[in-house]
Order: C-alpha cells, then sequence, then structure tokens
C-alpha cells in the first residue's frame, strides 16, 4: 500500500513536471540543504549518522508562493563496500504526534548546541492537535541506495509550508558498520522520471537550488576490548562476597580505566578490587560487594573498561538474592491421654539465618466437626520455641488439628497442620490401674529385666505399639511422664 501511494504521489509530480512550467521562484531562490547534525562526525562504531533536510523559502505572496508539495529522490554511496551503510527503517519513520516511537520519526525535532530551539514544523504542526499537518508523507526505503520521499497537503485544512530560512524538513538516519565515506545526494531514478521537484500554489513545479551533495568520513577506530565477567551469583543471606575475577583483553590499544556499577536493590559497595594491568593491553581483577538485604529481588553488576582509542566495553552478571521461608521442627501426628496435661514444643529453624519474630497458633479445631470448640481451651505461649499446653477431656476423644505459623524477618511465612489424637489411657497402663504414671514404668522394667511379673494382659506393655515389649516402650513413657513426649498409643492389644 505505501509503495501504490509512493508510484501516485510520484506519477503527479511527474505529470505536474512535464505539463506545467518549470521555473525559479520569483523571490530569493529556494534552496535545499542536506548537512550532518552537530556532533554525529565523531569516530564511533557502528555508527548511526544523522542527516537534516532544511529548506529555505521565500514567501512575497503567501497565498500563491508557499511551497505545496515536495518529492525528492535521493542516493547514497559508500567508499568501502564492506562498511554495510544502511538507512534502516526502524530508525526512519513518518510518525507524528501523537504517534508512538517519535524519536526516531524522520520529523521529530532536532536542537543541538548550534542551535537549541530548532524544531520540526511538520512536528509542530502535529503537536497543534488541528489537523494543520501534512496528510501525505510518504518515505519509500525499499531501493536499495535510492530512496524517495513525497510530503504533499492534500488535506482542507494543512497548513502551508511556512516561510523563512534554513526550516528543518526531516532528520534521516544511516547506519554504518565500517570506515566509509557515506555520500547522499538528489538523483534521477528511476532514471526516465526526473522528480526533483517544489510545487506552488499557482501550479507551478520549479527545481530548487541546492547544496549537495554531502559526504562524512566515519572511520573504525580498530576493536574493541574483549571483556570477560564473573558468572551469575546466587545468595540466600546478608554477608560480603570477594574473590569474583574479571579479566579483559584490548587487541588494537592499552585498557587505561575499569570501573563496575549496580542496578537493583539489596546489593552494595559494588568494588573492583586487586586492579592488575591499567595502562596496557590486559587487565584483570575481582569484584567485590556486600549482601546487605537478601529480602530483596538482587540486580545486575556491570564491569566497564575504557582504552586509550575511546573504546569502552561493558560484562555484566546478574546478583540474584533469594529467600526462604522458616521450617517447624514438629511432628505430623501427636497422641494425647484425657485427663493429663499435655505439652507440646514447637519450635521453629530459618535455612537463611534469619530472626523468626515468633510462632502463632492460628487454628485449632476438632477434625469430624470443626465447629466444636474444646471443653478446655489451650493455652499457646508463643515464642520460638513455644508451648502449646492443654489437658484434653473424657468426651475429646479423635483427631484435634493445630495449625501454626511462623515468619521470618523477610515476611516470608511457614504453616504447619500438626493432628494431636486424643485417647483414654490404655497402652502401657502395666499396672491395670487405668492410668499411666510411674509404677507403670517400674512394671515394664521389672518384667523385662528382673523375672518380674508381666503386664495383665501382656499387650498392655506394648507402650509403642510396635507389637512387642522391650526397652523402647520404657522410653516411651519416661518421655511422656517427664519430657512431655507422645503419649502411649490407644490400640494395642486386639
Amino acid at each position: 500500500m505505501k509503495r501504490n501511494l509512493l508510484l501516485l504521489s510520484v506519477m503527479t509530480w511527474v505529470a505536474l513536471g512535464f505539463t506545467l512550467a518549470q521555473a525559479q521562484d520569483n523571490g530569493v531562490p529556494d534552496t535545499l540543504y542536506l548537512e550532518i547534525y552537530p556532533g554525529d562526525d565523531v569516530n564511533i562504531y557502528p555508527a548511526e549518522v544523522r542527516f537534516n533536510l532544511r529548506v529555505t523559502n521565500d514567501i512575497p505572496d503567501p497565498y500563491i508562493d508557499s511551497i505545496a508539495g515536495i518529492c525528492l529522490p535521493f542516493c547514497f554511496t559508500s567508499s568501502n563496500p564492506a562498511a554495510n551503510a544502511l538507512i534502516p527503517s526502524a530508525k526512519n519513520n513518518t510518525n507524528v504526534y501523537p504517534f508512538p516511537d517519535l524519536d526516531n520519526s524522520i520529523f521529530r525535532h532536532m536542537p543541538s548546541m548550534a542551535d537549541p530551539q530548532e524544531r520540526n514544523f511538520m512536528m509542530d504542526y502535529s503537536e497543534q492537535v488541528t489537523g494543520v499537518d501534512w496528510d501525505t508523507r510518504i518515505l519509500d526505503l525499499g531501493g536499495g541506495v535510492h530512496f524517495w520521499m513525497s510530503l504533499v497537503p492534500t488535506g482542507v485544512a494543512d497548513q502551508r509550508f511556512p516561510g523563512g530560512s534554513r526550516v528543518l524538513v526531516t532528520a534521516m538516519t544511516f547506519w554504518l558498520e565500517d570506515t566509509t565515506t557515506l555520500c547522499i545526494d538528489t538523483c534521477f531514478w528511476p532514471p526516465t522520471a526526473r522528480c526533483f521537484i517544489f510545487s506552488r500554489s499557482d501550479a507551478v513545479t520549479y527545481n530548487p537550488q541546492h547544496f549537495l551533495p554531502v559526504c562524512q568520513l566515519v572511520t573504525r577506530p580498530g576493536l574493541p576490548p574483549a571483556l570477560s565477567c564473573p558468572p551469575d551469583q546466587q545468595h540466600g543471606s546478608d554477608g560480603h562476597t570477594s574473590g569474583l575475577n574479571f579479566s579483559g583483553e584490548d587487541p588494537d590499544g592499552i585498557i587505561v580505566e575499569a570501573s563496575s556499577d549496580f542496578v537493583g536493590q539489596g546489593v552494595e559497595n559494588v568494588t573492583l578490587v586487586n586492579l592488575a594491568g591499567l595502562g596496557s593491553a590486559s587487565v584483570t581483577g575481582q569484584v567485590e560487594y556486600d549482601v546487605t538485604d537478601h529480602c530483596q529481588g538482587g540486580g545486575l553488576v556491570t564491569v566497564t573498561v575504557l582504552d586509550d582509542v575511546g573504546w569502552t566495553e561493558k560484562c555484566e552478571f546478574d546478583v540474584v538474592l533469594s529467600n526462604s521461608p522458616p521450617e517447624f521442627s514438629l511432628f505430623d501426628t501427636w497422641r494425647a491421654l484425657t485427663g493429663y496435661t499435655m505439652g507440646l514444643q514447637v519450635s521453629v529453624t530459618d535455612p537463611n539465618g534469619d530472626e523468626v519474630a515468633g510462632i502463632e497458633l492460628d487454628g485449632f479445631w476438632y477434625e469430624p466437626d470443626s465447629l466444636q470448640s474444646p471443653i478446655n481451651p489451650p493455652s499457646f505461649d508463643g515464642g520460638n520455641p513455644a508451648l502449646l499446653t492443654w489437658v484434653p477431656d473424657q468426651s475429646e476423644t479423635g483427631n484435634w488439628i493445630c495449625s501454626f505459623t511462623a515468619a521470618d524477618a523477610c515476611g516470608a511465612e511457614d504453616t504447619h497442620l500438626l493432628t494431636i489424637q486424643v485417647g483414654t489411657p490404655f497402652c502401657g497402663d502395666c499396672t491395670g490401674e487405668g492410668d499411666i504414671n510411674l509404677g507403670d514404668v517400674v512394671c515394664l522394667i521389672s518384667y523385662l529385666y528382673r523375672q518380674g511379673p508381666p503386664p495383665d494382659p501382656l499387650c498392655m506393655g506394648d507402650a509403642n505399639g510396635d507389637g512387642s515389649r522391650d526397652v523402647g516402650d520404657v522410653v516411651l513413657l519416661i518421655n511422656y511422664l517427664f519430657k512431655s513426649s507422645f503419649a502411649p498409643c490407644f490400640c494395642c492389644c486386639p
């Protein structure tokens, strides 16, 4: 579609050129200037070189004399076939306000130190948001070293070309890959059509005087340094990191400066130490930094070197900070006997060594019926470790669920669900008195090691429910009575 519009525009201007009288303007001759943008003549590689197109237009009679259309074919040459000289479409669009990517528009404003106020008349028109900018704006870059530009005010409200000296029309950007002399000029292309014309409101076309060609030498000052950075780093805690090696080699010059930078959060004091080789073609050193807050996301460390030719080269590596939540040191199930005081100690550890504010009991419910409340509610002493104390009632046999939560200094949480199995005293009651006490421990020890009488029935001595009577059952009873450990099993006999 764009090429069709271009051909239509070209055909229109060609028709004007052959059917209407060509002439010079009656006043001061209108002049086309093509100039390199100030500051783009430095030696860089790869290079982006911008050329500004300006027009001086004398308008004694604005109604008649103002430019009513521009159709210009250009061509460019490069003295170095390996330079890969291009006029890329990504850097040369025809957008005007309020469309995006105005930084790469050929109609962008181009202030400079020489003229801080220089503005593009087409963008100025568009920024008025009144529809006075020229509606037909065509730049066809499909011709390789040839490209076309056609600007026509086709709308009823389109404002006339402004009069004045060296009005900025376009700014075109070329991309160069190597040392070259780039020349840009108007040309006849295709050869059968002369389209280098302006058009006036009184239907007169004329060829403006112009100062072309414009040539620019852009040189490639050797190859940049080659720089190697440390691999990506990952940290789960705060602390100092050192001994991360980097190195740089300059094939065409000497490295005169090395520096580091960090963008992100949680890392400070990024520095280069043990630098060796500054002032030579090879430099080595190490990167050091402090992880001050591993709760943050980390960021990117950049190492930059500068050589004596003006090349800068960078390498980067990520510093990834992470945090793991606290971990509960707790079983998934616990046994408690009705009528006995249960003391359950709950503790957490933090893999990162962070401080844990405390442990919270944020849920306690009966598994068959979550709405049932305990007759004797448990008490909970927070902290780390925390202590859950509870005396289950005879009517509260079954499973009770406890939900514990702990958070570290970074705000990371861990939740642990514990099932408390509540039952009546039975297994381990070696004396048959209906409860668990020191007498049961003595009874079991006497049976196992002193030929004392066995529990009656014998299965009552299986306190841990593993199907046998041994020292494990003795240890369980002692831990339960004196260390607030598991209660004996509820079902040890058939």
